[in-house]
């Protein structure tokens, strides 16, 4: 850039950098204004432990009955193969001695079994899936709209041909046009079925007919001396040339004679020559029907030159060379071959195929021509989404059953579970027959609860866990531990839905053992509550959503540091209980901690934290729900 000589270049210099210092000094203004707010902001903070709670399962509840004599029944099962009874009857068994043991290979069979029935149930679930996305892909079919029919264009008059159409070429056919050469043939119209006539090839190949006649002459007879006798002069062999005579010495006596007749060449042996000799040999002269004297033609009007040259062929649509071209063929005199240059049809360039490089392989999508409706496509897709419900249900059964059959062959080993003796013991066929248990364990001591539990909580619920158990009679709260789970479902459930189980599912016979049984009577009423075992570990933190910002980042927390300031810190979060509490799933944030109040024009990153001693002292013994821990 070139700038005047007077240019005032020092005064914007110094305009620039003004300005950047006025930037810079405000830049600076504003984060002195912004950390000295912050250094002089305090926020109140809490213990994680205040404001957070545990999780420690789904409860559900059932009611049952209390019994003093507690009687433990073995019944057959075909699925299961017994392979030893440890037991006789009359022996004396506590809880937890082993009564017999089921094979275990059966057992595993079968766990396999139901494995692969629920990959079959997932696997038709996916393609019942991807058949509704492909449904939902589909266009329906829209009837096309018949356009009015267009006036028929006035048709160009085709001109008249004017080229000679040959059935027969021969060398006297007039080309419509050409030079003869190879970039500029000879173009003829014939026919499909036309032919080439040897003059024609002959004139194509350049080669000179040898059936060609010359015109005898006249030979002067001169005056004899004596008696002469005119003889015949002989008949040529080859092409005839006129005999000269002497002149006559004396007037002579002029007399005509006949011309000879050159008699047609005609090959009766084999040629002795070969070649283009041997070619020009096989012409003769065309005589008359009746075999005498040749009959003179008349003169042509046309005549194709002496080759070689080159000649093309075409078949035009109604014998007319000003319509499109059918088929034609080419021949070169000088080459001895023929090309062939019949039209081919080429395909259109407009044809646009889809781009499916990045579609799902297991998806197929309908790329048009849908002969469905709307509204049948919506009923089809109304008509999928109901399969695929049924799917679900179909996979979670199966999951299901899967996880009873692993169970199976978990306990495989059958204990006691009471203290009792083996009342009976029957072999396998007659118990089963009869439909009553093979081994029977009767029990005398302490107080039992006989209940039942829904089977989604089977695989949550496990021998061993405690119960709860409420009187109805005595007001009391007993503890129980479970020591049996039925492998069979009942035909009449004691389970009441309390809205957290599914009501239509099926029921399963369980029985827990009363420690402490002060109090109860045989067949009294208990209202009985279960805690299935949760999925995550009951040490996961849940804290008090109302602690919890989020902005682009993310979500997050206002946590103590150790210079006693509290910042802002990113957690990861998972789901939420009581609607209240937020699973905290990161490690950025223990029981121990303190967090602020995320809201408030105290609760900015690096404010003072004010109340953590207090808090402690305070807060000791109280959850964050203002309960009595």
């Amino acid at each position: 850039m070139n700038l005047p000589a007077n240019f005032p270049l020092k005064k914007v210099m110094i305009t620039v950098v003004s300005v950047v210092i006025v930037i810079a000094l405000i830049i600076t203004g504003v984060t002195v204004a912004v950390n000295g707010k912050a250094a002089n902001a305090t926020v109140d903070v809490e213990q994680v432990s205040n404001i957070s709670t545990q999780y420690w399962g789904d409860q559900s509840s059932t009611y049952g009955n209390a019994t003093s004599d507690f009687v433990q029944e073995l019944y057959p099962d075909k699925e299961k193969a017994i392979s030893k009874i440890f037991v006789k009857e009359g022996d004396t068994v506590k809880i937890g001695d082993t009564l017999l043991q089921y094979d275990t290979t059966k057992l595993q069979l079968k766990v396999e079994s139901k494995e692969l029935e629920e990959k079959k149930k997932k696997y038709e679930l996916e393609q019942a899936e991807k058949e509704l996305t492909k449904l939902q892909n589909t266009a329906p079919h829209v009837e096309p709209v018949i356009p009015e029919p267009e006036p028929e264009p006035t048709p160009t008059p085709v001109p008249e041909s004017q080229a000679e159409l040959y059935t027969e070429i021969t060398e006297h056919s007039k080309p419509f046009k050409g030079a003869g050469t190879e970039e500029d043939p000879y173009i003829f119209l014939c026919t499909e079925d036309a032919v080439l006539t040897k003059g024609f090839l002959l004139k194509l190949l350049g080669v000179t007919d040898p059936r060609a006649t010359p015109t005898p002459t006249p030979t002067p007879t001169p005056t004899p001396s004596a008696e002469p006798t005119a003889q015949p002069s002989e008949v040529p062999t080859a092409a005839p040339q006129p005999t000269v005579t002497p002149e006559p010495t004396a007037e002579p006596t002029t007399a005509p004679t006949e011309a000879p007749t050159p008699a047609p060449i005609e090959p009766t042996e084999a040629p002795t020559v070969s070649g283009m000799a041997w070619f020009k040999q096989m012409t003769f002269t065309k005589t008359n029907e009746t075999g005498g004297e040749s009959v003179p033609t008349p003169e042509p009007d046309f005549t194709l030159p002496d080759g070689p040259f080159v000649a093309r062929f075409e078949v035009h649509e109604q014998d007319n060379e000003n319509l499109p071209l059918v088929k034609g063929w080419q021949m070169d005199g000088d080459k001895i071959s023929a090309g062939f240059f019949n039209e081919v049809i080429r395909e259109p360039d407009d044809i646009q195929m889809p781009d499916l490089s990045n579609a799902d392989p297991g998806i197929s999508y309908d790329t048009g021509g849908s002969m469905y409706t709307a509204e049948e496509l919506q009923q089809m897709i109304a008509d999928k989404k109901q399969q695929i419900q049924d799917l679900k249900l179909n996979v979670k059964q199966a999951a299901h059953d899967l996880e009873k059959a692993k169970l199976d062959l978990e306990n495989a080993t059958i204990k006691s579970t009471v203290n009792g003796v083996v009342k009976s013991l029957t072999d396998l066929d007659t118990a089963m027959s009869t439909s009553s248990p093979f081994l029977v364990v009767s029990g005398g001591d302490g107080f039992y609860i006989t209940a039942s539990l829904n089977e989604s909580l089977l695989g949550k619920v496990h021998v061993g866990d405690t119960v709860m158990a409420s009187s109805w009679e005595n007001g009391q709260m007993y503890e129980a531990e479970i020591v049996q789970i039925s492998d069979f479902p009942n035909d009449n459930s004691n389970y009441y839905y309390d809205g957290s189980s599914n009501p239509n599912s099926s029921t399963y016979q369980f029985t827990a053992r009363i420690a402490d049984a002060d109090g109860l009577k045989n067949g009294m009423g208990l209202d009985i509550t279960l805690k299935a075992a949760s999925d995550n570990a009951s040490n996961a933190i849940y804290l008090f959503k109302a602690y919890i910002r989020s902005d682009d980042g993310g979500k997050y927390v206002l946590k103590v540091g150790d210079d006693n300031r509290v910042h802002k810190t990113y957690i990861k979060t998972g789901k939420t209980i009581y609607n209240q509490y937020l699973e905290i799933k990161s490690d950025t944030l223990t029981e121990e901690d303190y967090v602020a109040f995320p809201y408030g024009t105290s609760a900015i990153d690096g404010a003072k934290a004010n109340g953590m001693e207090e808090n402690t002292d305070e807060n000791d013994g109280i959850d964050a729900r203002g309960l009595d821990a």
